[in-house]
């Protein structure tokens, strides 16, 4: 037999093959997209690097303007002699950048401040902490400070001057945060872009949208752990404070320790990557469609002429004679006409080919049994399609599961032991019979036979296992024995039924036609009794299907027959003696009884009591509306047949009554008494 491949036809494989020409191409493209993707981000990644760098420099330039002023103010002689009014009046002449004051303290209080009107009050300093190591001579620039006066958010250039006296006072250049903001105003950057300036602690001095919303606020975790870990530069994902996905870029100033950072939404990198990779996709779809349409229509114009070829090899297989005529295939017309000229060769091998066909046939069906492949931990590996019907399982819940998974315990500790011999190479081959139960939780019965695979050192591999399903084999081993002992028995009782009857219908007086008749009816109904058991191999029969046997001729729609009762399986013993007895009742009905009528009625109803610690069957026969006798009715043949069967075969009861309407019969029977049927 063939092995049928996965792609049988040759439109499929055509179909294969555009596919395998076509993907690859696609897959190229998709990949030279993503090049192009990683190109183009990492040109956004150095150009964000480019621009956080030179806005950090624009940042160090716009302080290096008030580190300027602030040089110049602390060493004006009018600090210096403590004239805070002249330093007042020149602090205020000397300032040229907007939203930019000048302030000193002294270790109490405020001593000039150029953002108050000449002559106001001025702060009262209640901590001087943030003058903590600032030395004298050095400039320092703050992080992002609530104003004292300003009541708004301003960074400050700070350092500490030393008097002619000897004192020490501290001046600052101070600038609102909004100084900053017009930094990345100035800057141009693309509207989608996201420019931020942030502080030594990471807190957000300016930033290029919702600026307001967002001064003073941290920055995201991932940038403001960079800037306090001190990172001088670097490019990484992250979301905006707005929530937005964006590629983001760090610079950090070496002078002041501010970090600036300029970020561009992720969508703005990808888009035309995705873009792009849409049109591919859709211009891919288009080629594979086409693609696959001609290979179709190509490999139905190359496929009609070989299965022609088919054509004319069912013909050779057929004993037929060949003709070859033209297709317009020159390879497919060469094998045609070699296949006319092998045709008369072919004919004369037909014998041997059909002999061969019937061998290969026998080998496949002897084939059909369970096949499976275990490894050395006895986990399978390989089921076959017999294997999964067996057990019921489907072959994904067998791959890997242990192959003494269904197997009866005390038989499973045998082929265990028998397995692992075969791994350590004691053994090549055992066999043994395994009782299993199946998915559904019915038992069976399987004979295993355990090959071991081994490499050229003898090193096992694994083992091949074929199982056989034997339940039905064993089952009919016993019911074999059963039938054997059940036909043994059965036969000493038919055969003294036979005889009984025999001996009643020749008994003297009745004609020998008469006895005949007589003897071939109670055989009949002693045949389709048998017939019933037959059909469920002895193992019993319904006494409701025994009824409608016996009284079948009758059961019409119109039937004054009627039957009721609950479903009773009858073991064989029984369903033969009531048989014969429903026959005798039966008989007597048609020929004498309610059944010889036209307005006679049969009633038979039954039941089944058990409480009584057994289980007894009770039938009632009964016939209503019947001939009344002329003369009283005598007991005859079938009157003690019925006797006789009932109570010593069955050990049950028997009451037969002769009423005005027919005969009524009651029979009690202990269920027990057919249940061994070998008895």
């Amino acid at each position: 037999m063939l092995a049928r491949s996965w792609l049988p036809s040759l439109r499929s494989r055509l179909v294969l093959l555009t596919l395998v020409l076509v993907i690859p191409a696609l897959a190229a493209a998709g990949i030279a997209v993503y090049a192009g993707y990683r190109h183009d981000r990492h040109e956004v990644e150095k150009h964000l690097q480019e621009t956080a760098r030179a806005l950090s420099l624009v940042v160090d330039r716009q302080f290096g303007q008030a580190e300027a002023l602030l040089w110049a103010l602390s060493t004006s002689p009018q600090l210096l002699e403590k004239d805070y009014a002249a330093f007042d009046a020149r602090a205020r002449a000397a300032i040229r950048l907007p939203g930019t004051w000048v302030v000193v303290a002294d270790d109490e209080k405020q001593l000039a401040n150029t953002l108050l009107p000449p002559g106001s009050p001025l702060p009262i300093i209640p901590d001087n902490t943030y003058r903590k190591g600032l030395v004298p001579g050095t400039i320092r620039i703050s992080n992002l400070f609530l104003g004292t006066a300003a009541k708004q958010p301003a960074v400050a250039v700070d350092t500490l001057v030393t008097t002619r006296e000897g004192s020490e006072l501290f001046v600052s250049v101070i600038m609102l945060a909004e100084r900053v903001s017009r930094i990345l105003a100035d800057q141009g950057l693309p509207p989608s872009w996201i420019g931020t300036i942030m502080d030594r602690n990471g807190t957000v001095v300016a930033r290029s949208r919702d600026a307001a919303r967002f001064a003073g606020k941290p920055a995201p975790p991932d940038g403001v752990a960079r800037v306090q870990t001190g990172v001088s530069q670097g490019v990484w994902e992250s979301v905006s404070l707005d929530g937005v996905p964006t590629v983001v870029a760090l610079s950090r100033s070496p002078g002041s320790g501010w970090s600036t950072i300029v970020a561009v939404p992720q969508t703005e990198i990808t888009a035309p990557a995705w873009r792009f990779a849409l049109y591919l996709s859709a211009a891919g779809g288009l080629l594979l469609a086409g693609g696959v349409a001609m290979a179709w229509r190509v490999g139905r114009s190359i496929a009609t002429p070989v299965e022609g070829l088919a054509t004319i090899a069912h013909r050779m297989g057929r004993g037929a004679p060949v003709t070859a005529h033209g297709s317009g295939l020159a390879e497919a017309d060469r094998v045609a006409q070699a296949l006319a000229s092998a045709s008369a060769e072919l004919r004369t091998r037909e014998a041997a080919l059909r002999a061969s066909e019937a061998r290969l046939r026998a080998t496949h069906e002897n084939a059909a049994v369970g096949i499976t492949e275990v490894d050395r931990d006895g986990h399978f590996i390989s089921v076959n399609e017999a294997r999964c019907q067996l057990t019921g399982h489907s072959r994904d819940e067998l791959i890997g599961e242990h192959f003494g998974h269904v197997t009866d315990p005390e038989i499973r500790e045998h082929d265990l032991e028998l397995f692992a011999r075969q791994v350590a190479g004691e053994l090549n081959t055992y066999t043994t019979e395994s009782k299993f139960r199946r998915k559904d939780g019915s038992c069976g019965w399987a004979r295993v036979t355990s090959t071991a695979v081994r490499d050229g050192d003898g090193t096992f591999l694994y083992a091949v296992r074929v199982v056989e399903d034997i339940t039905e084999r064993r089952q009919a081993d016993r019911r074999q024995k059963l039938l054997i002992d059940e036909l043994n028995h059965r036969v000493k009782n038919t055969l003294a039924t036979v005889q009984s009857l025999a001996w009643q219908a020749a008994r003297p007086g009745v004609p020998p036609k008469v006895a005949q008749e007589r003897f071939q009816e109670r055989l009949l109904a002693l045949s389709r009794t048998h017939n019933l058991l037959n059909e469920t191999h002895w193992e019993g029969a319904s006494l409701r299907a025994i009824l409608e046997t016996e009284l079948g001729p009758y059961l019409t729609p119109l039937s004054l027959v009627r039957i009721r009762g609950p479903q009773v399986d009858l073991s064989a013993r029984v369903a033969v003696v009531l048989g014969m007895a429903f026959h005798e009742l039966a008989t007597n009905a048609a020929k004498h009884g309610a059944l010889s009528s036209e307005r006679g009625r049969v009633q038979v109803d039954w039941k089944v009591d058990t409480s009584g610690g057994g289980t007894v069957l009770t039938v009632d026969w009964c016939e209503l509306d019947g001939p009344v006798p002329e003369v009283q009715p005598v007991r005859g043949f079938g009157s003690r047949l019925l006797q006789q069967t009932v109570t010593r075969e069955l050990a049950g009861q028997l009451d037969l009554r002769f009423e005005r309407g027919g005969v009524c019969c009651t029979m009690t029977i202990p269920m027990e008494a057919g249940a061994d049927r070998a008895a």
